[in-house]
């Protein structure tokens, strides 16, 4: 508590983030929907991690096209409050919004929607995954992270990245509560050690000038607001690294073109149909033709294509559809501790001075990996912090759903913790948790009446991973004198589904067509070939063909995968 203190202490006398000069415009990377031609060497569908490094590394020499059904997002077009976040989410009706959140009864997941896919509004984190647990994935894949081959691809990406770390001098009170309750944890005899993580965020080296691709990029100011949407231009996300890089290789990249399904032609070759939705006036159906394609639009996306497409008469693996995992994704929090945390993002707004800094959305985790875990019961619990604009909703759903599920004791509770601090200074004397584990990706991909896809997993809530993460969430609280509470989806009154941000599979690799959809190369298997043939020119890479969790956040993986892709891509 010592340590804690000091670093506190620390804290309180850090001066104010800088603010950034205002951003130059933004060179846009896409070009209208009525610009694609007819006819591409390469079509890759998507612009997150799998598609972003495809197009990246494929574009020199080839005429390549990427198509994204969401829109090119500037820095200040990210909302910057409750009713402008609401309004960015996908819908029917506005299909072109930020934020693709599909409710389910059992799960809900949550993806990015623009150039540059998921990577516009997650946590940045960029951590490898255990080298033992790719049991459920191809012999190659095995081998590949055995021989450290995967080492190559993955230090590529941080590269690409600019992978960094927070540190003392950013004097991060949420960062060193989370570190000081992991370490009482450990003298308390658990297997955990606390590390600080490495964040895809411009935490210091580009101080508002351009980045390694020409993209004018400002320092971060600690605001707290990563997840949804960075507006001052500080995130290394896809679209300030890897489609400029695809773009100036020659790839043309289109937004508002979102894939319908895929057909094969007598040529081998590949026609895609999509629905194009210009700036102005209806949707418009029309197709392209490609000689390969690269499905990329994510686990819930490409499952959809391929589903849609096995459909119309492709013939597809039965594996189709199968092994989705949440990643074993778990949300909590613990509510109003002793301490100060400083977890509520200001977003846009003048930097408060001193402890009000908030730092990148997770910038710690307590890792409960240690060697001789059984894989099954490995975890991370990261710190994680309330972006600016969804502080006011925050603020009313945690009195439902307080420790108790919203019972009238837990309201009462929250009634006098209000009483004596006010519900900010409840909330910024609590910790967001992230947890991370392994599940056991028994869910079921599907097509609903609509053709859209929808997960199916209704004993999800009795894996044995939530209820490991929750106990040891409490744990962490009370370490403080806090409470744990889980997420208000999680309670009885909001539905009682789990929420993952980080969906794997549906189109799961394996070394047989029986067993997944893709071979270790992202080949989609033909079932109606020789055994183990594969369809020339049609690939998925991306999170979709993950067959099992990974016990860490996934983008360093899907992307150092693609990176492999890639390179063995004329193989």
């Amino acid at each position: 508590m010592a340590a804690l203190g000091s670093l506190v202490a620390g804290a309180s006398l850090a001066p104010p983030p800088a603010r950034a000069a205002a951003a130059p415009p933004r060179t846009p990377l896409s070009r209208a929907p009525g610009q694609l031609a007819s006819v591409y060497d390469v079509l890759v569908i998507g612009s997150g991690y799998g598609g972003a490094v495809m197009a990246a590394r494929l574009a020199p020499g080839r005429s390549l096209a990427v198509l994204e059904r969401g829109k090119e997002w500037s820095p200040d077009a990210f909302a910057t409050g409750l009713v402008d976040t609401l309004a960015q989410f996908r819908t029917p009706s506005a299909p072109l919004g930020l934020f693709d959140y599909r409710a389910g009864g059992s799960i809900d997941v949550l993806s990015g929607n623009g150039v540059g896919g998921t990577s516009l509004i997650n946590a940045n984190v960029v951590l490898a995954p255990d080298r033992d647990i790719f049991g459920p994935w191809p012999q190659a894949i095995q081998d590949a992270y055995a021989s450290g081959a995967m080492d190559g691809y993955e230090a590529r990406v941080r590269t690409m990245l600019g992978a960094d770390t927070v540190t003392e001098t950013d004097a991060l009170r949420k960062s060193w509560f989370h570190l000081s309750t992991t370490a009482a944890r450990k003298r308390q005899g658990a297997p955990v050690q606390a590390r600080a993580l490495p964040v895809a965020v411009n935490l210091r080296r580009y101080q508002g000038q351009p980045n390694a691709q020409g993209v004018w990029q400002a320092a971060c100011t600690h605001c707290g607001d990563c997840v949804t949407g960075c507006r001052i231009g500080a995130k290394n996300s896809l679209d300030v690294n890897y489609l400029p890089l695809a773009r100036s290789g020659g790839a043309q990249i289109f937004a508002r073109i979102e894939v319908d399904w895929i057909e094969r032609l007598p040529d081998n070759r590949w026609r895609v149909h999509y629905l194009a939705r210009p700036e102005s006036g209806p949707a418009v159906a029309g197709s392209v033709v490609a000689a390969s394609v690269i499905v990329a639009a994510g686990s819930l996306g490409s499952t959809q294509i391929l589903l849609r497409s096995q459909a119309r008469g492709l013939a597809l693996s039965p594996a189709l559809g199968t092994r989705f995992s949440t990643n074993g994704d778990l949300l909590g929090l613990a509510y109003n501790t002793r301490v100060q945390t400083n977890i509520m993002g200001f977003g846009a707004a003048p930097a408060p001075f001193g402890l009000k800094r908030v730092g990148p959305t997770i910038s710690a985790m307590a890792d409960y990996r240690a060697a001789g875990t059984p894989v099954a019961q490995r975890y991370l619990i990261q710190d994680a912090a309330i972006p600016s604009a969804l502080v006011d909703a925050l603020r009313l759903a945690m009195p439902l759903s307080a420790p108790g599920g919203g019972d009238v004791p837990a309201l009462q509770r929250i009634a006098r913790d209000i009483a004596k601090r006010g519900t900010d200074g409840a909330l910024n004397h609590s910790m967001v948790y992230l947890g991370i584990g392994h599940d056991s990706a028994s869910g079921k991909v599907e097509l609903d009446a609509s053709g859209n896809a929808r997960v199916l997993w209704p004993g999800i809530a009795k894996e044995p991973f939530g209820q490991r993460m929750r106990a040891e969430m409490a744990l962490h609280a009370q370490a403080f004198g806090g409470r744990y509470a889980d997420s208000p989806r999680s309670s009885p009154l909001f539905g009682g589904a789990m929420t993952t941000v980080h969906p794997l599979g549906g189109c799961p690799m394996a070394d047989r067509v029986e067993d997944g959809v893709v071979d270790a190369d992202g080949r989609v298997f033909n079932p109606r070939g020789a055994a183990q043939a594969v369809y020339p020119g049609l690939r998925v890479i991306d999170g979709a063909i993950a067959p099992s969790s990974l016990g860490a956040n996934p983008l360093l993986t899907i992307a150092a995968l693609a990176e492999r892709a890639a390179e063995r891509f004329s193989q």
